[in-house]
Order: C-alpha cells, then sequence, then structure tokens
C-alpha cells in the first residue's frame, strides 16, 4: 500500500474518531436534562412503555405498586391537571329515570308492604304504590300513588288508589312559587267511583335548612266526583302545608295536608293528611323501612263513613 493511500486512511480513522466523540458527548448532555429512571422495572412490570394510543390512559389511570413518593411529580400534574381528570361515565339501567330523561337529579322508588293473619278469621292487606321526585333550581316534581287492598274472611273490605303530583316554579329565586296539583282517587268503597281534583295557586317558603322543610300553599281550583249522586265541578279553595324534619343521616320525618273547602259554602270540605318516619337500610342500601299514617276526611260521605285512615310499615326500593 502507498504511502499517500496510508495517510488518507489515517486521516479518515481520525475524522470519524471526533465525529463519534462529539455524538456522545451531545448524548449525555440530553440525558443529564431528561433523566430516566434510576433503575428500570423487571420484563413483565406493570410499567411498560405504552403504545402512543395508550398515552392519555397512562396519564389518567397510573399503574399500581409503589413507585415511591415522586411517582406523582410536579411534571405529572403538569401535564394532566386535577379539575381535568374525568370521573368515569355512569351507566344508568333502563328503569332508572336518567335512562330516560338524561342523568338530572332524580329520585324514584317503589314500595310494598304486607300484612295478614290466619286462624279463627282471615285477614290480609297489602299496600304497593312509588314515588317519582325531581329537584333543580328552576323546578320541583313531586308525585305519589298508593294502592291499598284489605280483605277479611275473603270478604273484600278496601279496595282504593290514590295519586298525588305536584308541581313547583320558584320565582326568581326567592321564597315565593307557582304551583300546580293533582289529586285523583278511585275508591270501591265510596258513593263514587273517581274523584278528580286540579288546583293552582301560590306557595311560599317558610324554613328551606338543610335539616328543616316547611312550606305553606293557597289556591283555588275545582273538583268533580265521577260515577256518584253528586256528579259537578265544584269550585274549591286549597290551603296546605308540607314540611321535612331530617333526625339524622338515615332517618327524616315528613307531614303533609291539604285542606279543601267549597267556594259556596266552607263547611262542605275535604281534608288530606299524610306523615311519615323512613329509615335507610345499611344492607341493601338502597332500601328503606317508612311507617306512615294516611287520613282522608269528607264532609259529604254521601251515606258512607267521612273517614279513610290507614297506618302501615312498608319497604321502598329506591331506583
Amino acid at each position: 500500500m502507498s504511502y499517500l493511500r496510508i495517510t488518507l486512511l489515517r486521516r479518515a480513522i481520525g475524522a470519524l474518531t471526533l465525529v463519534m466523540a462529539c455524538c456522545c458527548a451531545l448524548m449525555g448532555t440530553a440525558a443529564d436534562k431528561y433523566a430516566g429512571p434510576a433503575v428500570l422495572p423487571p420484563p413483565g412490570s406493570q410499567l411498560q412503555i405504552p403504545n402512543p394510543t395508550e398515552f392519555s390512559e397512562l396519564l389518567l389511570t397510573p399503574p399500581e405498586g409503589d413507585f415511591g413518593e415522586d411517582y406523582l411529580s410536579e411534571e405529572f400534574a403538569s401535564i394532566v391537571p386535577a379539575e381535568e381528570i374525568l370521573e368515569p361515565f355512569p351507566v344508568y339501567r333502563w328503569y332508572q329515570a336518567a335512562y330516560w330523561f338524561g342523568p338530572t337529579p332524580w329520585d324514584m322508588g317503589i314500595q310494598f308492604g304486607l300484612n295478614g293473619s290466619e286462624g279463627a278469621n282471615q285477614t290480609q292487606s297489602l299496600q304497593v304504590g312509588g314515588h317519582w321526585k325531581r329537584k333543580t333550581k328552576a323546578w320541583k316534581f313531586n308525585s305519589k300513588i298508593a294502592y291499598n287492598r284489605t280483605s277479611a274472611n275473603q270478604v273484600e273490605t278496601q279496595n282504593n288508589a290514590l295519586l298525588d303530583v305536584r308541581l313547583d316554579r320558584p320565582i326568581d329565586g326567592s321564597p315565593w312559587s307557582l304551583f300546580a296539583l293533582n289529586q285523583t282517587l278511585y275508591d270501591e268503597f265510596q258513593a263514587y267511583d273517581l274523584r278528580v281534583s286540579l288546583n293552582t295557586g301560590v306557595g311560599y317558603q317558610w324554613c328551606d335548612t338543610e335539616t328543616f322543610d316547611l312550606e305553606g300553599r293557597f289556591g283555588i281550583g275545582t273538583s268533580r266526583e265521577f260515577g256518584g249522586p253528586d256528579n259537578r265541578w265544584t269550585r274549591e279553595a286549597l290551603f296546605g302545608l308540607e314540611s321535612e324534619y331530617l333526625l339524622s343521616k338515615t332517618q327524616r320525618l315528613t307531614a303533609k295536608v291539604d285542606y279543601f273547602p267549597e267556594f259556596e259554602d266552607f263547611n262542605q270540605y275535604r281534608v288530606v293528611t299524610d306523615a311519615g318516619w323512613e329509615i335507610d337500610l345499611d344492607r341493601p342500601s338502597n332500601v328503606s323501612l317508612k311507617f306512615s299514617v294516611n287520613d282522608r276526611y269528607d264532609s259529604t260521605p254521601n251515606g258512607v263513613d267521612p273517614s279513610l285512615l290507614n297506618y302501615s310499615a312498608v319497604l321502598i326500593w329506591g331506583l
């Protein structure tokens, strides 16, 4: 090999060595600036290098295990702020109101109560029903239905159902509100088959705290008894009170009374009273026990008992 070729080869090797030295220096500087973990996890551990599509999932779901207190560092918090970490999207069932009307503060439940005896006399008493409520800043919806059936020695002594629907609309955030009320009663042991009552008016929130709620109502409306001797629409007024008191986180007292006098004669009136004590059970968590008393009085009974009193203990299954 000639002297010229040897000289060119030496110069090429020297230039290549210089380039490699510069690259190593630059890589060392970058490694100091972007330091990785001191000890790499063993193969098969939970901390794996994610795919690009799994990057967001890695940020939102830190791996399980003990990686030290420095794992959730300031760099991690700057990448994903705490207020931007989203909660899992809830899944609603077909029997929940939010499944049909959206994730709003719905409160639904069905109730069931049974009592009976066997011996010299046979008695059976059944009560089923449910409630459907919703409360927002703009509206308050409250509905309830209860069905009662009682028999003694295989002879039916009670068969009735009451539907109560209330809709309130607050006025500009003040204690005043507008309301609409409908009560529909079916009773086989009354002089009529069906009675419908429609009322509207204004309400006033006397007290609204975390533990006690008291609301009064005044309005006007009309009612009619179908299938009875007095088959006409009757003008009537409405005076009502409704309250709720939280005894504890798991116990509450409720009371409601509505007084319906006729405009032509205040001596002819109806009074519907309902009171209850509800206790939330630990297991299952969506079941509660309720003791309730309901009384319906009519000053014009048309030959039947003017008062009908029902008291019961029922289980409420929250949906």
